[in-house]
């Protein structure tokens, strides 16, 4: 094979590959993939303290869901405290408490 020959292969290559890379970025894929959306959910329950790993506290929903607030506001750490919160599902953080859906604020308020 000469080195015209081997000029013409690289190029056809570096074609194919470009093509391969333009047609997945049209059809909404990519070089990398994001994770699982997040889901923004409404819940009205009460704040609990759990005496668990060096203890935390957590949301338990009025339907018994119990959910691991990473960022709940120190205004509203108070066993018993009944609250209702706007939160963000946070599928894809792994915590030490091994306990409830993990969760961040994005509204909070007394209920």
């Amino acid at each position: 094979m000469n080195i015209k020959h081997m000029i013409i292969a690289v190029i056809l290559v570096v074609g194919i590959i470009a093509a391969g890379l333009i047609a997945m970025v049209a059809m909404g894929g990519g070089l990398y993939t994001r994770g699982p959306a997040q889901q923004t959910i409404g819940i009205t329950g009460t704040v609990t303290y759990i005496d668990l790993e060096g203890g935390f506290y957590g949301i338990v929903a009025d339907d018994g869901t119990q959910y691991l607030p990473l960022d709940l506001p120190e205004e509203f750490r108070q066993d018993g405290r009944a609250v209702t919160a706007e939160v963000i599902v946070r599928d894809d953080v792994a915590t030490i408490q091994m306990w409830g859906t993990p969760v961040e604020i994005a509204a909070i308020e007394a209920a």
